[in-house]
């Protein structure tokens, strides 16, 4: 259930107003996109900070008009709409409705109610309580009308022009389409297609959690493995450190950039991983909402728009590799200062020895 934040635009923070799905996933109003493209140099999602566009020599009306708009959460916004005006009878005006045709959208009072049920043309329609319906259910129970004759039911779909026709349509301005279906056997084609994308993007959804876990299991043995690397830094210079001081604080500096590196590393892969699952998660919410509020014309608009944008996504890349090997252990080098510092002094002592012999022969 799309829930009232939902429903509501980043930006302007009103309900979206044909609400423009960007590559990560994220949804704006239009108009919303323009203004935020033409005042930035180099806009990015205002929710996540992805690029809402990578290049364009256009103008920005004409880039964002090339993003796929949701038309579900049109439509659920326009049910929401109709579900929060005052429950006033559409006949009687005055009197309070609580009841609505889910098919004509209208509010009902009950006597109007009992009326609209006995005519002919709606006797078939579901009337309901104002007070169980939500706005998905609304937005689903909509019919499907035929793009140029908005009050004939739709029974064709055009493939070619992209449009839901009723017969009459069918039989003469798209007499010559290659390609025209009928509109349920389309509708069940596009349901086949969203349950693939939902598939693909759960799997790859899972595969990306799982690999923000094992980079941030591995982040934490760095951590664990630089504690321990300092704590033998400190136990091998000890014995030196009135002497070498200086030494001492080199290979702690070693081994900090070293870790530093690799956590740096890590965390680039970690954020790229954040960024990609954010893109997936949010496709994945359009997909499922898609799916929840159908049958709908409005899918099969979505539908390859939602399966380039997917394919887009590289759902199939090997996801972890191996992102992270561990430094040789800073230990071994310490042992062989320690052991030239030794050797050092061991030289610089028969050095004064002898020194000490030529002057004290005796």
């Amino acid at each position: 259930m799309a829930e009232p934040l939902e429903r509501e635009c980043a930006v302007c923070t009103n309900d979206f107003t044909t609400p423009k799905i960007l590559p990560c996933g994220h949804l704006l109003c239009r108009e919303c996109v323009i203004s935020w493209i033409d005042s930035k140099c180099a806009a990015g999602c205002p929710l996540c900070r992805c690029p809402i566009v990578q290049q364009s020599d256009g103008s920005s009306s004409d880039t964002v008009d090339a993003l796929p708009t949701d038309f579900v959460m049109e439509a659920l916004v326009e049910s929401a709409r109709v579900l929060s005006k005052d429950h006033l009878c559409c006949v009687c005006e005055d009197v309070r409705a609580d009841f609505i045709c889910m098919q004509c959208q209208v509010m009902l009072c009950t006597t109007c109610k009992k009326a609209h049920k006995k005519l002919p043309v709606s006797r078939s329609h579901d009337v309901e309580s104002v007070s169980t319906v939500t706005p998905e259910r609304l937005a689903a129970s909509r019919p499907a009308l035929c793009a140029d004759h908005g009050d004939k039911h739709a029974e064709f779909f055009c493939s070619e022009h992209r449009l839901a026709v009723c017969s009459a349509c069918k039989s003469t301005k798209h007499k010559v389409c290659l390609e025209t279906n009928y509109l349920d056997d389309e509708i069940k084609s596009v349901q086949n297609s969203l349950t693939d994308i939902t598939k693909n993007l759960v799997e790859a959804e899972q595969k990306l959690e799982q690999a923000i876990g094992q980079l941030t299991s591995r982040l934490q043995e760095v951590d664990v493995s630089e504690q321990e690397d300092m704590a033998q830094v400190d136990k091998v210079c000890n014995c030196l450190y009135k002497l070498v001081e200086d030494v001492c604080n080199k290979l702690k500096d070693k081994c900090r950039k070293q870790h530093l590196k690799i956590r740096k590393s890590l965390c680039d892969v970690k954020t790229g991983f954040s960024n990609r699952l954010g893109k997936v998660t949010s496709h994945r919410h359009i997909v499922t909402r898609a799916v929840a509020v159908s049958p709908r014309p409005a899918l099969i608009h979505m539908t390859q728009a939602l399966t380039d944008r997917v394919n887009s996504l590289d759902l199939s890349t090997d996801l972890l590799g191996d992102k992270w090997e561990k430094p040789l252990s800073s230990v071994e080098c310490c042992k062989e200062v320690v052991r030239r510092i030794e050797d050092e002094l061991l030289m610089l002592k028969q050095e004064k020895t002898e020194a000490k012999v030529k002057f004290y022969p005796f």
